[in-house]
């Protein structure tokens, strides 16, 4: 189920560019999802072998989770951004029309 919908009332107007990085974040978030399962089975292995592999292993996860939370930090602040640009476009719109 995608975090993000565009079938409310009143929002029929949307850009290419907010629906794009709508599909990307949903899909990052999706992404997120799966790295923190694995990142919790590495941790709970790194924790039972204390071996060096398993170590690597729940760092290398972690950074790709790091990786993904950046990217969808990024793509919340352009999508908030894309927002606050459509809404004054809109008011602009309708104070024209009034």
């Amino acid at each position: 189920m995608p975090l993000i919908k565009f079938d409310r009332v009143g929002v029929s107007e949307i850009s290419a560019d907010v629906e794009e990085l709508a599909n990307f974040i949903n899909d990052e978030s999706s992404e997120q999802k799966k790295l923190i399962i694995q990142f919790r089975s590495a941790m709970n292995r790194f924790a039972s072998e204390r071996s060096l592999d398993s170590c690597l292993e729940a760092l290398n996860v972690c950074m790709q989770l790091t990786n993904t939370r950046q990217r969808l930090l990024e793509s919340y602040q352009r999508y908030s951004r894309l927002l606050e640009d459509e809404i004054t476009r809109i008011n602009r719109e309708h104070k024209q029309k009034t």
